[in-house]
């Protein structure tokens, strides 16, 4: 009787342990290194306003965080070394993952975990995370993405040293750079399919819904990529708030897509006039609807190649729409650089119709259309664009 009696008191106890950490996460941490009296904080990574969910200070190498989410939620973890002999960026450690409520592990090397600062050259190792399904989901995708993503990254750095470092842009540098850009857009290619697959696969993962909100941001999105997208996740997510929150993304990002029409609205002239966008395109063949503004260095930089542009394809239009808040700064930008295609300004600057109807989150932010508002590049500068234009007008060659 009492074998059974002890029994029985032990499965309560085991039950009750259990609901005990369903009811939150707890993080057990491990550091290496100088690391005694560190400050570790977890957040909400999403949260604009960084509010602590916990936090703990590092004794004998070890700290524990809890706290509770209503769902698999990405947070920040951010460790605050006492060792006064590193720089700044040093001393913040810093690392993004999934937590559930469940019991959790968190082991990593000071020395070898990622920091809050960009440091170049640092060679870094993630930390070992365990006890979240959702985590070990989410570490499996990216390592199919990393050979992908790493070649990318790579091609994409040689191509801007050779395309932006030359004082001049010879017709050589920008054959070479438009040869790495039809490579750079295979990459990119894989690397959105694959996204798109993870997602159909998975689409009842949060993880699926934040790889959707990735894709938010990709030039290479078109409108049937964005029906699919929604109609996969829409089952699993329908009703929630970060569902409802990338419907919203994904229909502006519609709006803007390859395949759309470019939206019309209403822009001033330099003379005060009012006009609407379609009444300035092209009657035929292609424009670049760029938006720019006057404190944009990198804007303004590109006026001389846009320049460049005009004179090597007479046929081909540049809208350029500022989304300068300051009349007079425009004109005087305009007066300085003195470029010689299409100008307007939007009326109500960055925060109005630019980023409610065109999607506007800043720029430069440049669409290739047709004659008739078709979207046919998202993305078209640089290279881009002069892949494209090279492949438009391959007869003026």
């Amino acid at each position: 009787m009492k074998k059974y009696l002890f029994l029985a008191v032990m499965a309560l106890l085991a039950v009750a342990c259990k609901q005990k950490a369903s009811d939150g996460f707890v993080i057990d941490g491990k550091l290496t290194g100088n690391v005694e009296n560190a400050v570790v904080k977890i957040f909400d990574a999403a949260d604009p306003t960084m509010t602590v969910v916990d936090s703990a200070v590092v004794k004998e190498g070890k700290f524990q965080l809890k706290g509770k989410v209503d769902e698999p939620t990405m947070f920040q973890l951010t460790i605050d070394l006492p060792d006064a002999s590193l720089s700044e960026q040093e001393r913040t450690l810093a690392y993004a993952f999934y937590v559930e409520n469940a019991p959790m592990t968190f082991t990593a090397d000071a020395a070898t975990m990622p920091t809050l600062f960009y440091i170049p050259d640092r060679k870094t190792v993630n930390p070992v995370i365990t006890g979240s399904p959702t985590q070990e989901l989410n570490e499996k995708f990216n390592a199919q993405m990393a050979d992908k993503e790493n070649r990318l990254s790579e091609l994409s750095e040689k191509q801007a040293s050779v395309y932006y470092s030359a004082e001049e842009r010879t017709d050589s540098i920008i054959a070479e750079a438009v040869r790495m850009e039809s490579e750079i857009e295979a990459l990119r290619k894989e690397c959105n399919d694959a996204r798109l697959d993870f997602i159909r696969k998975n689409a009842a993962s949060i993880v699926a819904l934040d790889q959707a909100g990735i894709l938010v941001y990709a030039d290479e999105l078109t409108t049937t990529d964005v029906d699919e997208i929604l109609k996969v996740l829409e089952p699993s997510w329908k009703g929630k708030a970060r569902y409802d929150l990338l419907v919203q993304q994904m229909t502006t990002k519609k709006n803007m897509a390859l395949g759309s029409i470019i939206p019309d609205a209403d822009f001033s002239t330099t003379d005060g006039k009012t006009v609407k966008l379609h009444d300035v395109l092209p009657k035929e063949g292609y424009a670049l609807v760029e938006f720019w503004a006057s404190w944009c260095s990198p804007c303004r930089a590109e006026i001389p190649h846009l320049k460049q542009i005009v004179s090597k394809y007479p046929a081909f239009h540049i809208i350029s729409l500022s989304v300068d808040d300051d009349d007079a700064a425009w004109k005087k930008a305009l007066d300085q650089d003195k470029p010689s295609w299409t100008q307007l300004r939007c009326p109500d600057g960055i925060q109005g119709m630019a980023n409610k109807v065109y999607g506007i989150m800043g720029v430069p932010a440049c669409f290739l259309v047709d004659s008739e508002g078709k979207i046919v590049r998202v993305g078209a500068r640089g290279p881009v664009l002069d892949m494209m234009l090279s492949q438009l007008y391959a007869s003026n060659k």
